[in-house]
């Protein structure tokens, strides 16, 4: 009965996995024009609005799974939070793994891949996922 149960889960997690959404990101003109008071114009890098990780989550299959503050399937968010310091190697492997998926850290129930998002959307959202630390 737990190998169906198990196997069930796992197919729903698969069956689950959605992607999140994609948001235009807005840039910011450059300006080469000097004028005779001010010296030449240095250009600048295009400004890129953040993505909001909490709304790509709303808008994905994470809940499914995940809590803010009580494990559900998978960890609860801010066990997470109190788990990963929030560093750029963290949110870059934490990234990776939710694009992958993964198994072992958090108990036997393996977490499906999400292929369908961007490094930038799952960034964001571990991001977001980090900053919920207690």
């Amino acid at each position: 009965m737990k190998k169906v149960m198990f196997t069930m889960m796992i197919a729903a997690g698969m069956v689950a996995c959605g992607g999140g959404n994609e948001e235009a990101t807005e840039k910011k003109p450059i300006s080469n024009a000097a004028t005779e008071e001010t010296a030449p114009a240095v250009e600048e890098a295009p400004v890129v609005a953040k993505k909001d990780g909490k709304a790509l989550i709303e808008g994905s299959d994470c809940r499914t799974c995940h809590k803010d503050d009580s494990k559900l399937i998978g960890p609860a968010y801010q066990e997470v939070a109190k788990k990963y310091e929030s560093n750029e190697k963290n949110i870059k492997m934490l990234a990776e793994k939710v694009l992958k998926g993964g198994q072992g850290n958090w108990g036997e129930i393996p977490m499906a891949g999400h292929p369908n998002l961007s490094v930038e959307d799952a960034s964001a959202m571990v991001e977001y996922i980090l900053s919920m630390k207690k």
